[in-house]
């Protein structure tokens, strides 16, 4: 099973050191949790990626400011002379707005989130997996603050789009036509508290529970679907209360149960194990451990849910970690010497 690991290549920060060379692979074996490295691809700031495991693509942005010419660049990759993955450059797609931080498949199109600029950019895909024309640009309009597009969730029962917006603090709806195009539903939206920051965005197995990791109160929120609108239901602590000052969430994911819920927390560098139950609408903090290292950014849980990733962003390592059989963690190894790591994706069948 192949593991896609972005990263920076730029420092943008103290906390964000850029030692990347581009995105990388490397094989991920489910039976002791271990990595070997097979190739990378040379690419600018490949902070957040997303796979299209059927045609064997990776998409991956180029978070950089307008001027420094961002966007999207898809590659094809497959197995070389002594098992090496090689990445070969499909397309790749300019698009006019500041640091892309996200991007998401959405059925035949392609979502890229743009956090400086606030802006969302839709493209279409050509048959073969790469990228095409682009369809829409959106610019979001200001709610209190800034706009800023963190995160998008496409929603293929109901075609609609999730989009976290951390610097208005709500989540923002748009229905998505047939083409691919999107329209802003203003009454949809969900309003979080000032300061919250809704960084990412996790759909529920069911598909009718949306997840919501904030960046800066410690805590999480769980979004009923299945009404017309959507509605907040719970917000609730993702840390122990002595923790909750000075947060900086970043990633959520749930396991393929609905069960089991992990949030990774920058400034503290530990990962959060939650546990949900819908039949009582209750979620309880099970256990925060440290991630192995430091800043964990994106985590990733293994297809059989046996595994859970911590990509280390400060100290350039990878956790690893079993998950047990109610879905506390265990730390297994740490994996060293994986430049800035950001983004972690599963390529199956590799």
């Amino acid at each position: 099973m192949l593991l896609i690991v972005g990263g920076y290549t730029v420092t943008m920060s103290e906390d964000a050191p850029g030692k990347a060379s581009g995105i990388s692979a490397y094989d991920f074996s489910p039976r002791d949790g271990s990595l070997e490295y097979r190739g990378h691809a040379r690419t600018t700031n490949p902070s957040y990626l997303c796979t299209d495991p059927s045609r064997k693509i990776v998409y991956g942005v180029r978070e950089c400011l307008n001027e420094e010419h961002p966007g999207v660049t898809a590659f094809r990759l497959q197995r070389g002379k002594g098992n090496k993955v090689v990445f070969e450059q499909l397309s790749d797609a300019g698009l006019h707005g500041d640091h892309p931080c996200h991007v998401a498949l959405a059925d035949r199109t392609l979502i890229a989130s743009c956090y400086t600029s606030g802006s969302v950019h839709v493209f279409s895909l050509e048959p073969d997996g790469s990228i095409g024309e682009p369809l829409q640009r959106i610019e979001l309009e200001e709610k209190n603050r800034a706009p800023h597009a963190h995160c998008a969730v496409f929603d293929t029962s109901r075609s609609r789009v999730y989009l976290s917006d951390l610097g208005s603090d709500c989540l923002r709806v748009f229905d998505r036509a047939a083409d691919g195009r999107l329209t802003q539903r203003p009454d949809l939206a969900v309003d979080f508290p000032a300061g919250a920051g809704p960084r990412h965005l996790a759909l529920h197995p069911s598909g009718e529970y949306l997840m919501v990791n904030f960046e800066y109160r410690g805590r999480v929120a769980l979004i009923d679907l299945r009404e017309s609108a959507p509605k907040l239901v719970l917000d609730l602590p993702s840390l122990p209360e002595r923790a909750v000052e000075g947060t900086s969430g970043a990633a959520i994911r749930i396991d393929r149960a609905g069960k089991n819920i992990y949030t990774s927390e920058r400034n503290y560098s530990v990962i959060s194990a939650l546990r949900l139950d819908l039949a009582k609408t209750s979620l309880q903090l099970r256990d925060t451990v440290p991630s192995g290292g430091v800043r964990p950014r994106d985590i990733l849980l293994s297809p059989d849910n046996e595994w859970l990733l911590s990509a280390n962003l400060k100290d350039h390592s990878i956790g690893v970690f079993q998950i047990g059989a109610g879905g506390g963690l265990r730390l297994n190894h740490v994996v060293r010497k994986v430049p800035s790591p950001t983004c972690l994706a599963w390529l199956p069948g590799m």
